[in-house]
């Protein structure tokens, strides 16, 4: 396959916004990288986050992809499962951060770090995989973040599991909201979750037990109630409030947790306020781009190589060419987000954006770059 000099790629400009220009494509290291063409992408909110917010001019914009392998490095037929020049893979990189953002013609990752698509299923919806199902992976099964049990992949998903604990995931409706649901339904786990009341059917079609209104004062009351045990929980939204929500809604004996601690998992920087809520409930942060395996700053936190290399390996059993995420599509035990195909390609990334923006309900954007 001829790869071209040069690409076009949505590249952060002044002013905090983004332009489609064209770049050098980027040359992957022989000995560690594979390059990925890309065919589809999709949208997560830390995109539009890190071209207003954080990035500087000259970064490539975007994390989540679906792409054709081109090379491979040469260590890589002994050391990776099943992947071979022309597989079909998704991933996630650091986009509006790094030199190789995913909404651009090629991007170069290390091999581990693919996930092998399946036959069965769209690239359109294997990019769904990156932000959303990699947070959710990391979130849920990370022996420092909720620690559930690994899903085993069978032909059907496995009945719930009525000596596993209850699993709260608060914004079910959510990109990574969906994935939780469906991985940790997938592992046995018994799931209750809050959406808007248009999406309750959508929530427990992906697995969930029980759905409430988030807008509903009286459901975390309602919840904690119902689930007296109920000490683990991922906040798919944590902002606005929602993670002192989410402390409110477990259960008021978690003797049977491990230190008799609960534990809730959110997306970004825990609030004091929730924080002071319980003694008995420690609130954790993750960050996916950890899982990547390279040392970096986020704001104010650093994350170091004895970090990021332990969180890279937590996380590997899921990517690896053909790990979990590749047998869980296969098996047909996850359908990651539900999609809206959109028009434009790398040009209409930007429309994307103000959509997000304005605000979307159980939907994810995803953009054609390449056939």
């Amino acid at each position: 396959m001829s790869v071209p000099a040069a690409m076009q790629a949505l590249v952060t400009a002044d002013v905090h916004t983004a332009k489609v220009d064209l770049v050098d494509t980027p040359k992957p290291d022989p000995s560690s990288q594979a390059l990925i063409k890309i065919l589809s992408v999709t949208l997560n909110p830390t995109d539009w986050k890190h071209v207003e917010f954080i990035s500087p001019p000259g970064k490539v914009v975007g994390c989540d992809f679906a792409g054709q392998i081109v090379s491979l490095p040469s260590s890589s037929k002994a050391k990776y499962h099943n992947l071979s020049v022309g597989d079909r893979v998704a991933g996630f990189v650091h986009g509006s951060f790094s030199d190789h953002g995913s909404f651009a013609e090629y991007l170069t990752l290390e091999p581990e770090l693919l996930v092998k698509v399946p036959e069965n299923v769209s690239s359109e919806v294997a990019a769904s995989v990156g932000i959303g199902g990699s947070t959710a992976a990391q979130a849920l099964f990370d022996p420092s973040r909720l620690g559930l049990n690994l899903p085993k992949p069978a032909d059907t998903l496995p009945e719930i599991n009525s000596s596993l604990p209850p699993v709260l995931i608060w914004s079910g409706s959510s990109s990574v909201g969906q994935w939780a649901i469906q991985l940790a339904r997938a592992a046995g786990y018994y799931v209750i979750t809050t959406a808007s009341p248009k999406n309750h059917e959508l929530v427990k079609s992906l697995g969930a037990s029980e759905a409430y209104d988030y807008r509903d004062e009286k459901t975390p009351e309602t919840i904690s109630s119902k689930h007296p045990n109920l000490g683990l929980a991922l906040d798919c939204v944590s902002e606005n409030g929602t993670q002192s929500l989410v402390v409110k809604s477990l259960g008021k004996d978690l003797s049977q947790l491990p230190g008799g601690k609960g534990r809730v998992v959110v997306l970004l920087k825990p609030e004091k306020e929730a924080i002071a809520l319980r003694e008995d409930v420690s609130i954790i942060h993750t960050l996916i781009y950890s899982a990547l395996g390279h040392p970096f700053k986020y704001g104010r936190s650093e994350y170091s190589e004895e970090q990021v290399s332990e969180d890279k390996r937590n996380l590997a059993p899921f990517f690896s060419g053909d790990g979990l995420f590749t047998a869980l599509f296969a098996k047909g035990l996850v359908e990651g987000n539900k999609i809206v195909l959109c028009e434009g390609g790398l040009h209409g990334i930007l429309d994307g954006f103000k959509r997000q923006k304005a605000g979307l309900s159980a939907e994810k954007l995803a953009y054609t770059i390449s056939v």
